[in-house]
């Protein structure tokens, strides 16, 4: 599970009927919602960057500074701090990248975009965090707001590359 939503019968339901949940990526402090629940219910490890309070939210795997981390062998772990102190990606097999409340896309722009209005830690290390993501490769961008969207990984550095740009010209 990346992010958490809220813990309701029916969902549990449904998550059960998949199989529950072994592990939850929490991408910042704002999209856990009930994460403790799901976390009791399942069993399930819960991941999150210690800048975020991943210890006071009683977190079992804390990351910690600048430096992707690798989960296991499909999962990358890249803190992108920006809209919060501890936010961070997680880019599953070089493909999809959940990015949280960093980066999505745009339908208007036709493009990946940021939002300065809600850059809460800083808008200069969100920009930086941006920058970082040009070292990787990804299809799809799944954000935890907006919609999902899916393009070839030439076509994505290239969306990336203009919002870093469109990025640094905004103070």
């Amino acid at each position: 599970m990346i992010d958490s939503p809220r813990f309701t019968r029916q969902l549990v339901k449904k998550i059960e009927e998949m199989g529950g949940v072994e592990t939850i990526l929490l991408t910042h402090r704002d999209d856990v919602a009930d994460h403790e629940k799901f976390a009791a219910k399942f069993g399930a490890e819960r991941v999150m960057h210690a800048a975020d309070g991943a210890a006071r939210y009683g977190v079992e795997r804390i990351i910690e500074g600048a430096d992707p981390v690798q989960l296991d062998s499909d999962f990358l772990i890249i803190p992108t701090p920006g809209h919060t102190r501890g936010h961070q990606v997680f880019l599953y097999r070089n493909t999809f990248l959940f990015t949280g409340d960093h980066l999505a896309w745009s339908p208007e722009k036709k493009t990946l975009t940021a939002f300065r209005s809600v850059a809460w830690y800083s808008w200069a290390e969100q920009t930086r965090s941006m920058e970082k993501l040009l070292d990787y490769e990804f299809e799809w961008v799944l954000p935890g707001h907006g919609r999902i969207h899916r393009e070839t990984k030439e076509q994505m550095h290239h969306h990336l590359e203009s919002c870093v740009r469109w990025m640094q010209s905004v103070p």
